[in-house]
């Protein structure tokens, strides 16, 4: 399985734990640096690709059964090649694990005396994206796409709801 944003590594850790042969990449070596630390700590071989989505073929011909980006983020390109990275990585008959939290809050008007805006969520691609690309491929049948309730306990600021992408790739 391929862990897109991995960040410090939670999720690829979880699923190294459950069996699973994880590849967590990220942007930040940092990052990464702690998800080898931990996996070393607790005898675990998680693989870790210090990589930007947005690169030419940052996965190379690798394909894995699950591809999961866990509220990562990557920036919007014209040719929406961080898209087609993510969509590529996942094998025949794999599955495409995305979820986000819902930006919908962003779009609300702010009095700019009070409020500064945290950032563009059109700078980056989204959920919404991503579905779109994965609509328009015949390859492709999505399984969920909606918006759930954060758990209790995780709702923080704006953030209440996160939004759920689940596909399989037919072909």
């Amino acid at each position: 399985m391929l862990d897109v944003g991995a960040g410090e590594g939670g999720d690829a850790l979880w699923l190294a734990e459950s069996g699973w042969q994880v590849t967590a990449s990220d942007i930040s070596s940092r990052a990464l640096a702690r998800v080898e630390h931990e996996a070393r700590r607790r005898g675990l071989a998680v693989r870790t690709w210090h990589v930007d989505a947005n690169s030419a073929r940052p996965y190379g011909d690798e394909r894995f059964d699950l591809v999961s980006l866990q509220y990562g983020s990557f920036a919007r390109t014209p040719d929406g090649r961080g898209v087609r990275s993510l969509l590529d990585a996942v094998a025949p008959g794999g599955t495409l694990l995305v979820v986000s939290h819902d930006t919908g809050w962003a779009w609300e008007a702010v009095d700019p005396a009070e409020h500064t805006p945290m950032f563009d969520p059109d700078a980056y691609v989204g959920v919404s994206e991503i579905a779109a690309a994965l609509a328009a491929d015949a390859g492709w049948r999505i399984e969920v796409h909606e918006k759930r309730p954060r758990p209790a306990g995780a709702v923080s600021g704006h953030h209440v709801e996160d939004v759920v992408l689940r596909a399989g790739r037919t072909v």
